[in-house]
C-alpha cells in the first residue's frame, strides 16, 4: 500500500485552481504517493483538519474570507498561527494573488521555519519544491531523531517548571534549583517517579493523572532508547535500537510526538491543580 501524502489547501476559490490540483497529485502518484488534498473554502474546517489528520503540507491564501464575525480562519496568517498555537509539525505554503510585504508576513511568523512565500496564484513549481524538501527532510530518519530528542528535552523542562512552582522555589534561588539538583541529580526518570508520589498524595487528582505518569514513563524508556540508535542496515529511513529490536520510522516518531503534546498539555493542567 501506498504512504499517504496530505496537503490541505486553504483557498476561497479551488475551482480556478482545478489543474494545479490535478497536476500536483499527479507528481505525487509518480512519487509512489498517494495523494490527499483536503480543501477548506472557509478556514471553517481547518483547526479540525489539523488536529485529526497527519497534514504533512498546508497550503493557504493570505486572505480567505471577507466575513470576519465568528470566523476563527480569517487569513493565511491566522492559519500559521494555528499552525504554531497547536504545534503540529507541518510546511505551509503562503501566497497572494495582491502585493504584500514580505518581510512584515516573515516578521509575524516568528520563529516558524518551514513557511515558503510566493506571490501570485501560480503555485505549482513552488509546491513541487516543497515536496521535495519535505520528503528528504521528513524521511530522513537522523534528522527526526534529533528533532524528537529535542521535544523531549522541551518536556523535561516543563516538568522542572512544574518543581519549582509545586516547592515554592524563590527567582532568587530557581537557577541553583534547576542546575544543582533537577538536572544534574534527577533523570527524567526519576522526575517522573517525584511527580508521581506528588500525584499519589492528591487523591482527588491521582486517578485523572494517572495517563500523564503513564505517557511520561513511556517518553522516558523511549528517550533512552533513541539514544543509543543506528540507522537499520537494510531499511535506511528507520532507526534500529543497539541491543534490541525495537525500530523507529517517521510514523512510530510521530506518535511519540503526539504523545509529548498529549503530557505538555497534562502538565499545564497539573499545575493549575497544585497551584
Amino acid at each position: 500500500m501506498r504512504q499517504v501524502f496530505t496537503i490541505l489547501l486553504v483557498e476561497d476559490k479551488p475551482e480556478a485552481m482545478k489543474s494545479q490540483i490535478e497536476e500536483i497529485e499527479e507528481y505525487l502518484q509518480d512519487k509512489d504517493f498517494k495523494p490527499d488534498i483536503i480543501i477548506d473554502k472557509t478556514g471553517a474546517k481547518t483547526r479540525e483538519t489539523l488536529v485529526n489528520n497527519n497534514v504533512d503540507i498546508v497550503v493557504t491564501d493570505k486572505n480567505i474570507v471577507e466575513e470576519t464575525e465568528g470566523v476563527e480562519i480569517k487569513s493565511g496568517m491566522d492559519v500559521i498561527n494555528l499552525i504554531k498555537d497547536i504545534e503540529k509539525w507541518t510546511d505551509v505554503l503562503f501566497y497572494s494573488a495582491r502585493g504584500f510585504d514580505k518581510n512584515k508576513v516573515l516578521g509575524e511568523m516568528g520563529n516558524y521555519g518551514f513557511v515558503e512565500i510566493i506571490e501570485g496564484k501560480e503555485i505549482v513549481d513552488d509546491l513541487k519544491k516543497l515536496i521535495d524538501k519535505n520528503l528528504n527532510r521528513c524521511q530522513d530518519i537522523v534528522y527526526l531523531r534529533g528533532m524528537l530528542l529535542s521535544k523531549i528535552i522541551d518536556l523535561e523542562q516543563e516538568v522542572n517548571d512544574l518543581f519549582v512552582k509545586y516547592f515554592n522555589i524563590s527567582d532568587k534561588k530557581e537557577e541553583h534549583f534547576h542546575n544543582l539538583v533537577l538536572e544534574n541529580r534527577f533523570s527524567l526518570e526519576a522526575k517522573k517517579t517525584a511527580l508521581s508520589k506528588i500525584i499519589k498524595e492528591d487523591a482527588e487528582i491521582k486517578s485523572e493523572f494517572k495517563k500523564l505518569l503513564d505517557n511520561l514513563d513511556d517518553i522516558a524508556k523511549q528517550r533512552n532508547l533513541l539514544a543509543h540508535c543506528k540507522v537499520h542496515p537494510e531499511m535506511k529511513n528507520t532507526l534500529i535500537s543497539i541491543g534490541s529490536e525495537k525500530e523507529f520510522d517517521k510514523e512510530r516518531i510521530n506518535e511519540i510526538i503526539e504523545k509529548i503534546k498529549s503530557v505538555s498539555e497534562d502538565l499545564d493542567k497539573l499545575s493549575e491543580k497544585l497551584s
